[in-house]
């Protein structure tokens, strides 16, 4: 639906030139508060022992965060703004959006919220690059904790 609208109303997304190793630096550092702060939340069906289902659960894991980043930033991010609304704004709903559409507790969901709110002010400062780097690692760095966990 995202792609859609973009091409409908004749727009591509807004990759910007720079942010993605300040990007991914912020999705490994968000990944080690969040493992800090609930002492390891990833619920992914990883088998111990099963290097491949853990490559699997990586690349699956790693095309929902692109997607996600792409619909969440770079469609209802922009649309807001496209609408007239102040960036902060823009950011802010897009925030809401991801704590809504994230699974689990308040907690997690209010954690979901404020990795937004970082992730849509990387991409009003730099564009995609640096909140898809950023949830990339992070999304991709909690597949490899969890299956580090039970090797």
């Amino acid at each position: 639906v995202a792609a859609l609208s973009l091409t409908l109303r004749g727009k591509s997304l807004v990759w910007g030139t720079y942010g993605a190793g300040a990007g991914a630096l912020a999705g490994l550092v968000a990944l080690g508060v969040a493992e800090l702060v609930t002492g390891g939340w990833s619920d992914y069906p990883i088998v111990r022992g099963a290097a491949g289902q853990a490559i699997a659960v990586g690349v699956l894991v790693g095309c929902t965060a692109a997607a996600s980043e792409m619909v969440l930033r770079g469609w209802i991010v922009e649309r807001v703004r496209e609408l007239g609304g102040a960036p902060i704004l823009a950011v802010l709903v897009g925030a809401i959006a991801e704590a809504l559409i994230t699974p689990g507790s308040i907690g997690v969901r209010i954690g979901a919220g404020c990795f937004g709110i970082g992730l849509g002010w990387m991409y009003i400062r730099a564009g995609m690059r640096a909140p898809l780097c950023a949830r990339l690692v992070f999304a991709l760095g909690a597949v490899l904790v969890e299956a580090l966990q039970l090797v």
